[in-house]
């Protein structure tokens, strides 16, 4: 199911064209299947589907997207002794922010500025330690395996936050569990920042939260400076253990093999 608007025409506009569309909402359910020839049989029932997925995207907000998963059955789904009984199994939802989006959601009220159609869409975030120009002639790689290239070109990215979360529930059976202290990863959130502070610099930040644990994970911090024909580069990553990585690369860029790159990582024992 699809909920969808459409966009005023521009005053004084005579070209009569169709005006853009914009999806509100959609939403998408999984299938479920019935099997009447296995509702025959003793002890079954013809339902075959053990969970449902719904699926929520919007034009809105870019990137937006949630998935809610239910276990519909408590027990074996086709049994007779196996109880409808839906329970929240997994949940995951994602969306980004950048400098379009609150002007997007803004021109639908009548403010500010209206995004024409055709035009660029917003930028997204790039892969963890990546930078806009592809690989270099050397890259940084982390604890965590983050790789940067060196630098491709100058500044002008604008802002934008990359939002995931994710959380998963065991439906209880009254089964037994021995306890062996707080297990993480079944609550956790992922966050991904880049921005452009001036023409010549660039900054990145990636880190995800876990809310079982109630502990950060992985830090990876990476600053880009453009020196005109020079490009400097800083990386930083921490794990959740404490070991951490750092490196400083500065290199031409006609000659990249005039270049200075420093590294240090430190590894601890748990």
């Amino acid at each position: 199911q699809s909920f969808e608007a459409k966009f005023k025409p521009a005053a004084g506009d005579t070209a009569n064209a169709e005006p853009r569309k914009i999806r509100l909402l959609s939403i998408s359910t999984s299938g479920v299947s019935y099997n009447f020839e296995q509702a025959k049989q003793p002890g079954r029932v013809g339902w075959q589907t053990q969970t449902l997925t719904n699926t929520f995207a919007s034009d809105l907000l870019p990137g937006f997207n949630l998935q809610v998963t239910h276990d519909l059955w408590r027990g074996q789904v086709g049994l007779a002794s196996a109880k409808f009984e839906p329970f929240l199994q997994s949940l995951s939802a994602s969306f980004s922010v950048g400098p379009r989006t609150l002007s997007a959601i803004a021109s639908l009220f009548g403010l500010g500025h209206r995004p024409q159609p055709g035009s660029a869409p917003e930028p997204t975030q790039p892969t963890p330690g990546a930078t806009p120009g592809g690989p270099g002639p050397r890259g940084f790689v982390g604890l965590g395996g983050y790789r940067g290239g060196s630098y491709g070109g100058g500044g002008g990215r604008g802002f934008n936050l990359n939002v995931q979360f994710s959380a998963q529930r065991t439906r209880d059976t009254g089964a037994v569990i021995p306890k062996t202290g707080l297990q993480g990863g079944r609550q956790q959130m992922t966050l991904g920042m880049s921005f452009t502070p001036t023409p010549n610099w660039s900054a990145s930040w990636n880190t995800n939260y876990d809310f079982d644990t109630r502990q950060f994970g992985q830090h990876y911090v990476r600053l880009e400076r453009d020196l005109h024909r020079w490009h400097a580069s800083f990386a930083f990553s921490r794990t959740a253990s404490g070991n951490f990585a750092f490196n400083f690369y500065v290199a031409l860029l006609d000659e990249p093999d005039i270049k200075f790159d420093y590294d240090q990582q430190s590894y601890l024992r748990p």
